[in-house]
């Protein structure tokens, strides 16, 4: 995963990109959902422009995974959208029965570290 911190990492003025949402499907299917995202995961952490990139089971609703992705920059996200592993990932779950979705993409005006 890349340090947003690093100027080497994005050479352009975009601003930092976070898509957080949900994705739901049938609960039979989520077990391979997930198994699908695992590997999409795996290789997304590896882009170079990868800050963060979680799919992961929601605690409290049995269909649902939550979704997390953190970029450096919009065309670090737009690259992400073509590479193989994304299009083996669609794939991968064309064939579950996927009942709702709601995704937002965020554009960080400004970043700091929390306290406890």
């Amino acid at each position: 995963m890349s340090d947003p911190s690093d100027p080497a990492v994005d050479a352009g003025d975009d601003r930092a990109v976070v898509v957080a949402g949900w994705i739901d499907f049938d609960p039979a299917d989520r077990a391979a959902a997930l198994a699908a995202f695992a590997d999409v995961v795996a290789a997304s952490r590896e882009e170079p422009g990868c800050v963060d990139y979680a799919f992961t089971p929601d605690p409290d609703d049995p269909g649902r995974v939550r979704v997390f992705e953190h970029w450096v920059s919009d065309a670090a996200l737009t690259e992400h959208l073509t590479l193989p592993h994304v299009q083996a990932l669609r794939g991968a779950i064309a064939g579950l029965t996927r009942t709702g979705r709601q995704m937002t993409h965020h554009t960080v005006a400004v970043s700091r570290p929390m306290g406890s």
